[in-house]
C-alpha cells in the first residue's frame, strides 16, 4: 500500500492532507475489508467473555487460544479510545504526545497508537523517551498497566463489546483513568478520523522520526503485520 487517498489533493499552494489510519482501517472497510483479521494477541492467562474472567476449566481450555481482532473491531477499539483522548481534553495539537508502558499487552498498545494518529497524536516509541519540557506548554499522555478487576459487563440483551484496555490506565497531568471503564462508558464517542498535512511529525523511534506520510510503512509492518 503506497499510494495515499488524500482528503485534499496536493496542489502548487498545498501539500494535501491524509491520515495513515485512514489507508489501513477506515477505506479498506469501505471496500468490503470489515471482516479480515488485521490483528493478533498472544494467547491471554485468564480469558474472558463480555468482559467477565472465565472460570469454568472446560471454558478455558475452549478460550485458550490467540486473540485475534478483524478491521471492524480495530477501527472501533482504536476510534473509541481517540474518543477517550478527546474527552480528557487532548486534540492532537502540538505540544501533546503519547507514551506506553513496553508491559502494556500488545493489543492494547496497538489500539492507543492506531486511536493516537487517527486525530494526529505524536507518539514517542523511543527506547529511551525525550524527557517532558516543563518550560513550554507540553502535556504527556501515558498509558500504562493498573491493578484493576476487568468492569462488568452488567445484564444486557445484546452481546457486551470488550474494551480490549483490561488492566490498563491512561494518565494525564497526574490523574489516572481506567481505560476499561473509559472504554465502556456510552457518553465517550468515537472519534473520526482527522486529516492530516503529510510533514506532520507522528512517530519518533530510536533511528529516525516518522511524518504522516512515511508512518504507513512502520504502521504496516509494527502494529498491523496481518493486515
Amino acid at each position: 500500500m503506497t499510494d495515499f487517498h488524500y482528503f485534499e489533493q496536493p496542489s502548487d499552494t498545498s501539500s494535501g492532507s491524509l491520515n495513515p489510519v485512514f489507508e489501513l482501517l477506515d477505506y479498506p472497510i469501505v471496500m468490503g475489508g470489515a471482516d479480515d483479521i488485521v490483528l493478533t494477541g498472544p494467547t491471554p492467562d485468564r480469558p474472558l467473555v463480555d468482559g467477565r474472567e472465565v472460570t469454568d476449566p472446560r471454558l478455558i481450555r475452549a478460550l485458550s487460544k490467540p486473540d485475534e481482532l478483524d478491521r471492524a473491531e480495530v477501527l472501533d477499539r482504536s476510534a473509541k479510545f481517540a474518543g477517550v483522548l478527546r474527552a480528557m481534553g487532548i486534540t492532537g495539537s502540538e505540544g501533546e504526545r503519547i507514551l506506553i508502558a513496553e508491559d502494556v499487552p500488545p493489543i492494547s498498545r496497538a489500539l492507543s497508537i492506531l486511536g493516537a494518529i487517527r486525530i494526529g497524536l505524536s507518539i514517542d516509541v523511543r527506547s529511551e523517551p525525550a524527557a517532558d519540557d516543563s518550560t513550554t506548554d507540553s502535556t504527556t499522555v501515558f498509558v500504562h498497566p493498573i491493578e484493576a478487576p476487568p468492569v462488568e459487563s452488567g445484564r444486557a440483551s445484546v452481546k457486551a463489546i470488550r474494551s480490549r484496555f483490561e488492566g490498563v490506565g491512561i494518565a494525564i497531568a497526574g490523574e489516572t483513568a481506567n481505560l476499561d471503564q473509559a472504554m465502556r462508558d456510552s457518553r465517550v464517542e468515537p472519534t473520526e478520523v482527522v486529516a492530516l498535512t503529510p510533514d506532520q511529525a507522528l512517530i519518533h523511534t530510536d533511528e529516525k522520526s516518522l511524518d504522516a506520510r512515511s508512518s504507513l510503512e512502520w504502521l504496516t509492518r509494527e502494529i498491523l503485520a496481518e493486515a
